[in-house]
């Protein structure tokens, strides 16, 4: 088929991602907009090729008379069509109210070896080896930062763990994006090191999910495009700071670098690149304190 001087003539359909995503799908998917019905948060696949189907490509083509969608999908087509935000202020307020200072702003890089490292792993498992914290005592005092980035050399939990204990002291909500990561990664560290199982609970019950007014679409904006993953909220509400002005500007990368130092592979300036490791997860969190500051304004 390959060596064929004439492009099939199939339509995109379900088989361009089943089982696995078609490496032809940038060729195929031309004709589809960078934001498209197949943009539409949680909506059926087959709902998607639907609209499609019937000529519908973007959110401005569909008529909301005749299309069943939840109300999150029609919030977020209208918003597109009108450009206009909507923010639901008594459930932020509420979210807001509800936090206790001080306030922890947390989040975790891993790395994934196929092949297990470290004493107790599993294959492809996501191990902690680094992280960013920051604090803010009251609602009017200044933050500070915290961080944890692991020696490539050893086992990376052991340090991680002792340091976020120490850290994270003992009271106050600790807010992270997209609980069930953080909350996941450390019931595993409770599974593998039960001796520091007492603390580690004592943060899990300290989490609090900062994706949610996005999540449940209390804020949403047509900058979003559907999306509450922090690099989608971030742009959308404080466009002024960006993840494109770093030398690495997403997990993926940062996995992958630490895991070729871990592996002996990496080839590059360590120490720079340490720095640029903890730059980018410097921003998560400062992002949550930024995102969490336009929450109160509401």
């Amino acid at each position: 088929m390959i060596e064929s001087p004439d492009i099939p003539q199939v339509d995109i359909g379900n088989h361009c991602t089943d089982p696995y995503d078609c490496d032809f799908k940038g060729t195929c998917w031309k004709h589809i907009p960078e934001y498209s019905v197949f943009d539409i948060s949680r909506l059926n696949k087959d709902k998607k090729f639907d609209l499609y189907n019937q000529g519908v490509l973007t959110l401005h083509d569909i008529d909301l008379s005749q299309t069943d969608l939840n109300p999150n999908q029609v919030l977020q087509v209208k918003s597109e069509i009108s450009g206009s935000t909507h923010i639901d202020i008594d459930e932020i307020r509420n979210f807001t109210s509800e936090l206790n200072y001080p306030l922890y702003f947390l989040d975790f890089e891993t790395i994934g070896p196929a092949v297990p490292i470290y004493e107790g792993s599993r294959p492809y498992q996501q191990l902690v080896f680094q992280y960013s914290l920051h604090i803010r005592e009251t609602s009017t005092s200044e933050i500070e930062h915290r961080e944890y980035l692991a020696d490539p050399t050893e086992d990376p939990r052991i340090g991680f763990i002792e340091q976020l204990i120490q850290d994270c002291a003992k009271s106050g909500d600790i807010l992270v994006f997209n609980i069930s990561f953080e909350r996941g990664k450390l019931n595993d560290l409770i599974e593998s090191f039960p001796e520091y199982s007492n603390e580690l609970r004592g943060i899990v019950n300290r989490l609090k999910d900062l994706m949610i007014p996005f999540q449940q679409k209390w804020y949403y904006t047509p900058e979003m495009r559907g999306s509450y993953s922090i690099k989608s909220v971030l742009p959308a509400l404080i466009p002024e700071l960006s993840y494109n002005d770093l030398d690495i500007k997403e997990g993926g990368t940062a996995s992958n670098t630490f895991l070729s130092m871990v592996n002996g592979t990496f080839e590059g300036d360590v120490e720079e690149t340490r720095k640029q490791l903890l730059e980018y997860c410097e921003l998560d969190t400062y992002a949550m304190v930024k995102i969490l500051d336009v929450l109160k304004e509401v």
